[in-house]
């Protein structure tokens, strides 16, 4: 698991009105959980955003430098992050200290790899039933994603949580039974959709959706 040191300062203020003022000064406010005090943060904006474009992106391990002279370290996974509704950029995270020697429970996303043979050859569709799915490991070894071989896959199979091996000291919290994918063959209404869309005539000109209102 990727590991980065991100420079962090203690936010002394609160409320929403402090917390515009520091958004317009390209600062992220935050909040650390997992001491004995939550402690309330400012990150630098870009600083962030260039973290979470690595690899591990959410998954990534931050070890926090407390920009206050004292020189002291907390290690950290992100636990929440919210995004303006419209411009997408970040305007609160929460993050969750961790120890080395310590298991933890996460959220990591699924990714299915390869084209089924019952969908090549057999015209079958593919559906992913699972996205994400919880896991409990050590901190290090935090997988950046679960990756799924569905090659194999006929028409009428399926891969259950219990088919997927996760990798050396990680468990899985998913039922056993559950469905992370599966092929099945489209049903009659739904080939006659598909070869409708196909032969209609393309549209003159697009409409764009109503933007969503901001919700701050």
């Amino acid at each position: 698991m990727e590991k980065l040191q991100l420079g962090v300062r203690e936010r002394e203020k609160r409320g929403k009105g402090s917390c515009k003022k520091l958004r317009r000064d390209g600062i992220v406010p935050a909040i650390l959980y997992g001491g004995e005090d939550n402690i309330p943060l400012m990150i630098n904006s870009k600083k962030l955003l260039k973290a979470l474009e690595t690899a591990a992106g959410m998954n990534i391990i931050l070890n926090l430098r407390f920009e206050d002279g004292r020189g002291h370290e907390r290690l950290t996974i992100i636990k929440d992050l919210q995004r303006h509704p419209l411009r997408r950029d970040i305007v609160h995270v929460d993050l969750m200290e961790v120890s080395m020697d310590r298991e933890i429970i996460i959220k990591v996303k699924v990714r299915l790899v390869g084209e089924p043979v019952g969908v090549k050859q057999k015209g079958g569709m593919l559906s992913q039933q699972m996205r994400e799915m919880r896991l409990t490991c050590l901190a290090d070894r935090i997988p950046n994603e679960i990756t799924v071989e569905v090659s194999h896959l006929d028409v009428g199979d399926a891969i259950h949580i219990k088919d997927i091996l996760a990798g050396e000291g990680i468990k899985i919290l998913e039922s056993p039974e559950a469905t992370v994918a599966s092929v099945s063959m489209l049903k009659a209404e739904e080939v006659k959709a598909e070869a409708a869309v196909a032969a209609a005539p393309a549209e003159a000109g697009v409409t764009e959706p109503p933007e969503e209102k901001a919700k701050e």
